[in-house]
C-alpha cells in the first residue's frame, strides 16, 4: 500500500515538476484574432510538438482576443496538457481572450512594456474594438470569471488579481505588514486591516492598484511584481536561449492561415459579396460561359466558408442563404410568381448579415441572449452587406454600359434583348425580357454552347445579321451549328439545334 502511494506521488512530482535546461522546446503563435480556426490550428500544433519530442511549449501571444467561446476553449486545452510545460510569453499584449489564454498557461514571461489583463467582452466591429454595456456585460462574465479562477488556483496567481481582469465592480489594494507580509485584498478587508495599524499600503504604488468601474491591465513590470508573470525576456527565442531550450521548431502560421484571417474581415467579405454579385449579374445575362459561373461559385464558398471556419456562421445561415438563392433562380427561370423572388432575397440578405454574429458558449447565437451585442454584431453586418449592395448597383450600370462595346466582353451581356433597341429597329422592346429573336427564328451558333453562348439571327429591322446571347436547352452545342428558336423566358432566349 505504501509502495503503491509512493510510486503515485513520485508520478505526480514529476508531472507536475518544472521544465528543466535542454528540455526541447516549440514555439507556437498566437496572434491576431483568436477565432474557431486558429483555435484548430492551435491544437494541431501542440500534437506537431509532441511529435517533434517537446516537453515545452511557449505560446507567443500578441492578440487583442476575439471569440469568446474560442478562447474558453483554448484555456481549457491548455490546462488538460498535464505532460507538458507551457509558457505564454507576451510579447505585445496579451487582451481580454489573449489574457484568458496567457492565465491557463503554467507560467507568464512577458516582453518589456507589453500588456496583460483586461478580460471584459468586447465586440469587434468595422471601426475596431466596442466594449458591451455594464448589464449586458455581466451576462457574459460569469463562463470567463469561472476560467480565470481556475487558472489562477491552478497556477498559484492571486485570484483577486485574476478576477480584476474581468470584473469591473472589483476593488484592489496591495499592502503591506510592519512584519513585511504583501497581500492584495478587497476594500472592506483593506479598512479591516488598515484600522489595526499594523498594515498600510505598498509604498509607491497605487491605491487602490484597480479601482471600482474598471479592469485591471498590468504592463510587465507590474506582472512580475504582482507576481503574474515569472520574469522578462526580449523574445521568445531568447527565452528558450536564457533557459538553455533545444527549440525542435518555431511554429509559425502558414501563409494560407493568414489569408484565411484576411478574408474573415469586414473589408474583405465586403469584396467577396461584390464580386459574387458581379458574376451572378453576368451570369444572368449570359449564362453558360463558364469563368462568371467558376469565379462567383470561388466567391460564394470563400464568402461563406471562412465565417465557418472561423466560428461566425452557422450552419443554419448557411441555409437559409442557398435557400433564398434558390427561390430566386426559380423567379428568375419562371417569372411572374414575385413571392419567392421578394423572400428569397430577404432569406439572402439576413443570412449574410447573421454571418457576422458570433456564438455565445453553449453554441445559441448571442441574439438570444445578449440583445446588445446582438445588435453591434448585426450591425456591422448590415452596414458590410449594404454597402457592398450599394457597390455591385453602381458596377452593373458601368458594366451594362461599357462591357457590350468592348471586345469579347460583348458576348458576356446580352444587349438589344434586355431593352436596349438598336437604331431603326421596330422591334418592341419590355424592359428585363427578351423580344428579339422570335420563337421559330433559324440562326447560327458563333461560339460554343456550354450552354450559354452566342448566336446569331437575321434582324429585318436593320436587314443585317445580329448577334445575342442564347441558352441551348440541350447542353453543349458546337460552334457554327444551326440553332433554332424555341422560346424567350425572362431574359434569355432558350434555343435547340435546328434538325
Amino acid at each position: 500500500m505504501r509502495v503503491g502511494l509512493l510510486v503515485a506521488a513520485i508520478t505526480i512530482a514529476l508531472l507536475a515538476a518544472p521544465a528543466m535546461a535542454g528540455d526541447r522546446a516549440v514555439i507556437v503563435q498566437i496572434q491576431g484574432q483568436i477565432d474557431d480556426y486558429n483555435r484548430d490550428a492551435l491544437f494541431r500544433r501542440f500534437d506537431e510538438a509532441r511529435k517533434l519530442g517537446a516537453k515545452v511549449v511557449i505560446l507567443n501571444v500578441d492578440s487583442y482576443g476575439g471569440l469568446l467561446t474560442s478562447g474558453l476553449e483554448i484555456s481549457r486545452f491548455i490546462k488538460r496538457q498535464d505532460d507538458l510545460h507551457t509558457i505564454a510569453f507576451v510579447q505585445d499584449k496579451a487582451v481580454s481572450a489573449g489574457a484568458m489564454i496567457a492565465m491557463a498557461c503554467d507560467e507568464i514571461v512577458m516582453s518589456d512594456s507589453s500588456s496583460l489583463g483586461d478580460c471584459a467582452p468586447i465586440f469587434f466591429g468595422v471601426q475596431g474594438l466596442e466594449a458591451l454595456p455594464p448589464a449586458e456585460r455581466a451576462k457574459q462574465e460569469a463562463p470567463v470569471l469561472l476560467d480565470f479562477n481556475e487558472s489562477a488556483a491552478r497556477n498559484h496567481h492571486d485570484p483577486l488579481l485574476a478576477a480584476a481582469m474581468v470584473d469591473v465592480t472589483r476593488t484592489v489594494y496591495w499592502v503591506q505588514s510592519d512584519k513585511g507580509e504583501r497581500r492584495f485584498v478587497d476594500e472592506k478587508q483593506y479598512a479591516d486591516l488598515i484600522a489595526t495599524k499594523h498594515w498600510s499600503a505598498v509604498a509607491g504604488e497605487p491605491s487602490p492598484i484597480k479601482g471600482n468601474g474598471t479592469l485591471l491591465i498590468v504592463d510587465s513590470a507590474q506582472a512580475v511584481k504582482y507576481g503574474l508573470a515569472t520574469g522578462e525576456a526580449s523574445s521568445a527565442a531568447a527565452l528558450a536561449k536564457s533557459r538553455n531550450y533545444d527549440v525542435a521548431a518555431d511554429l509559425t502560421p502558414g501563409v494560407g492561415e493568414n489569408i484565411v484571417e484576411v478574408l474573415n474581415g469586414p473589408i474583405a467579405r465586403g469584396i467577396l459579396i461584390v464580386i459574387f454579385l458581379q458574376c451572378l449579374y453576368i451570369v444572368l445575362h449570359a449564362p453558360g460561359h463558364g469563368v462568371a459561373e467558376t469565379c462567383g461559385l470561388i466567391a460564394l464558398g470563400l464568402m461563406l466558408g471562412v465565417p465557418y471556419l472561423t466560428g461566425y456562421a452557422q450552419w443554419w445561415e448557411i441555409l437559409l442563404i442557398f435557400v433564398g438563392l434558390g427561390l430566386v433562380a426559380f423567379e428568375i427561370l419562371l417569372p411572374g410568381h414575385l413571392a419567392p423572388g421578394i423572400t428569397g432575397i430577404i432569406l439572402v440578405l439576413f443570412g449574410l448579415v447573421m454571418t457576422f454574429v458570433p456564438v455565445e458558449p453553449g453554441g445559441m447565437p448571442s441574439f438570444l441572449h445578449n440583445a446588445h451585442a446582438s445588435w453591434l454584431s448585426m450591425r456591422t453586418g448590415v452596414e458590410v452587406v449594404a454597402a457592398a449592395m450599394g457597390a455591385s448597383m453602381i458596377l452593373w450600370s458601368i458594366m451594362g454600359r461599357f462591357l457590350p462595346k468592348m471586345p469579347y466582353f460583348n458576348r458576356l451581356i446580352i444587349t438589344a434583348t434586355s431593352g436596349q433597341q438598336p437604331t431603326g429597329s421596330s422591334v418592341p422592346v419590355v424592359e428585363g425580357v427578351a423580344t428579339w429573336p422570335p420563337p421559330g427564328a433559324i440562326g447560327r451558333a458563333v461560339s460554343e454552347l456550354r450552354p450559354g453562348g452566342s448566336a446569331e439571327f437575321f434582324d429585318p429591322a436593320i436587314s443585317d445579321t445580329r448577334i445575342t446571347s442564347v441558352v441551348s436547352e440541350s447542353g453543349y452545342l458546337p460552334l457554327g451549328c444551326e440553332v433554332v428558336v424555341r422560346q424567350l423566358v425572362g431574359p434569355s432566349v432558350v434555343v435547340r439545334r435546328r434538325n
